[in-house]
């Protein structure tokens, strides 16, 4: 069984925080991880958001709810 090494996620939303700065939300839609020689990068959605521009972004897994750089 492959080890997940990262998270496949898309900007959700836009939102303001409670300092007026603009923010995006993201929304985890697959994982990643490395094929048996560790030379391509295997993708499985396992969902794809009617509002999906078409990006991807692959991350490290982490803890944060925020997972996009701050606009």
């Amino acid at each position: 069984m492959p080890r997940l090494t990262h998270n496949v996620v898309c900007k959700a939303r836009s939102y303001a925080g409670e300092d007026g700065i603009t923010r995006n939300a993201c929304q985890t839609i697959g994982a990643a991880w490395p094929d048996e020689n560790g030379q391509l990068t295997r993708i499985r959605l396992y969902t794809v958001p009617v509002s999906w521009n078409g990006t991807l972004l692959r991350r490290l897994p982490q803890r944060s709810s925020s997972c996009l750089k701050t606009v």
